[in-house]
């Protein structure tokens, strides 16, 4: 059995224990009124995240709407979403 010294786990960052605890969710597809999923685009990467270029981005991905949503990460950040039915 192992176990795990207070040093250890004392070097584990909150921030990123959460961001690790957190990524599953984030990463599987959601679903929404109707049976939509939804994922993150896989081309359009920016901090400065626009709708008509993530929408443009998710129609060239094969998704027929995009949009930028908010995802509480430490820090906040603004995500292309891309959308289509399940």
């Amino acid at each position: 059995m192992f176990i795990l010294e207070d040093m250890e786990v004392s070097k584990i960052k909150m921030p990123g224990l959460c961001l690790l605890l957190l990524m599953p969710l984030l990463l599987l597809p959601g679903s929404e009124a109707g049976d939509y999923c939804k994922w993150f685009s896989k081309t359009y990467t920016t901090f400065h995240c626009a709708d008509n270029p993530c929408a443009e981005h998710c129609r060239n991905e094969g998704f027929p709407r995009g949009w930028c949503e908010f995802v509480a990460l430490e820090p906040l950040a603004l995500v292309c979403f891309c959308r289509k039915p399940c």
